[in-house]
């Protein structure tokens, strides 16, 4: 694969996630360029999409991207586009607006060394993939789309998902229940393909490191619980409450942007802090004590994995996590996996002090902070797994090189 024209279900410029990943690797692993076509609306708008739309005041949109945002082997495209697509007629008034674009990306896809990838339903994806007639189509499949719409919108969705999956010469699904819901609706078997972490980066004479996550100041240092993410429908705030209550002494550090509905009041020691770049990411999480993950049990939550969850063990924190979605299959295999239904509240603090002094431990040992459980969870790893199933090994040269986890 030379060339990679990639339908993405997020914003380049927003923080990284697994669609930011993916193309990474596939430069780095395969030397092609991607064309990244940037999502437009694929459902009928609703009144809470105000708040979507609206810039956070605490960070400017332009710094939450990759760092590899200009580079030269990216080239970003805009689709023109209006929020009609699920209505009757609507597939044809958009593809309409987006014809120019649509005759450029299937003009590159005529190439036998380039591949589509679509990380969501659309009415684009649906007709470059007909065009191709799934030839070297990758559709990706994230999360149980439909969900988030509803009526109408949910409906297209749904019939856009299963035309894609019965074209699709390739299908991945990102977590054990999508996987199994793929089964006998593809042309080829489907691919569990998980999501992944990056190592966080080691910088041992960093000063602005010596108190963190391992150190003994650390593991005597004020609690400090923190959640990055976004705060939407799916977002426990009930959970987030009960927790901060039993913890008073405690500060919970909320980062991420508000698409739902806040409580009007929270606990006095949680702080919504509003997004943050990626790249400070795991600078943050080194102050912390745990991370959470207090999502609600729903339909869209029961397929999720979350990749917040690598991000926070490849620290080396425990992860206080609802058992929605993967959970508790990563809480059967990782003991830094404490289910939030049912744990002591009475003896958190306890439990985390005793955790981060096996932690200092283990750092003045010189011994890693990430489980031994994800040393196969990098991106480079899962994508790997992935590319097997897509034929794309007879083009390659070298196998992957493993990440190193620390």
């Amino acid at each position: 694969m030379k060339r990679l024209v990639y339908l993405s279900p997020v914003p380049l410029n927003s923080p990284s996630q697994r669609p930011h990943h993916f193309v990474e690797w596939a430069h780095e692993r395969l030397g092609c360029e991607v064309y990244w076509v940037e999502p437009y609306p694929v459902r009928l708008p609703r009144l809470s999409d105000v708040r979507r739309v609206m810039p956070h005041p605490k960070v400017q949109s332009s710094n939450l991207g990759p760092s590899w945002l200009d580079a030269s082997w990216l080239k970003v495209l805009q689709a023109p586009s209006l929020p009609l697509e699920p209505l009757p007629g609507g597939a044809i008034l958009i593809g309409w607006l987006q014809y120019a674009l649509r005759q450029q990306l299937k003009n590159l896809l005529h190439d036998s060394n380039t591949w589509l990838v679509a990380g969501r339903p659309s009415g684009m994806a649906l007709a470059l993939c007909d065009a191709q007639q799934g030839r070297r189509v990758l559709y990706d499949v994230m999360d149980d789309m439909a969900q988030f719409s509803q009526g109408i919108s949910r409906r297209w969705m749904t019939h856009t998902h299963q035309h894609l999956l019965t074209q699709a010469e390739a299908v991945w699904g990102s977590s054990e229940k999508i996987f199994q819901s793929l089964q006998g609706l593809t042309c080829a078997p489907p691919t569990l393909v998980r999501n992944g972490m990056t190592a966080p980066p080691v910088c041992p004479f960093d000063p602005s490191l010596a108190g963190g996550i391992g150190t003994s100041a650390h593991s005597q240092a004020p609690l400090i619980l923190g959640y990055v993410g976004t705060l939407a429908t799916w977002f426990d705030w009930q959970t987030l409450h009960r927790v901060a209550k039993a913890l008073p002494q405690a500060q919970f550090h909320v980062y991420g942007p508000i698409e739902g509905t806040a409580p009007p009041t929270l606990p006095s020691n949680v702080q919504l802090l509003g997004p943050v770049p990626h790249d400070q990411v795991f600078a943050l999480m080194r102050s912390w004590h745990a991370g959470l993950i207090p999502f609600l049990h729903n339909q869209l939550t029961q397929s999720v994995d979350p990749v917040k969850y690598y991000e926070y063990r490849a620290c080396g924190l425990p992860v206080l996590s609802t058992m929605f979605g993967e959970m508790p299959h990563h809480a059967a295999n990782d003991e830094g996996v404490w289910a939030l239904e049912t744990m002591e509240l009475a003896c958190l603090e306890e439990r985390l002090r005793h955790w981060h002094q096996v932690l200092e431990q283990r750092h003045a040992e010189g011994l890693p902070l990430t489980p031994s459980s994800l040393k196969n969870a990098t991106w480079a790893a899962r994508f790997e797994t992935g590319a097997k199933g897509c034929g794309w090994f007879s083009e390659l040269s070298q196998p992957a090189t493993a990440t190193s986890l620390s």
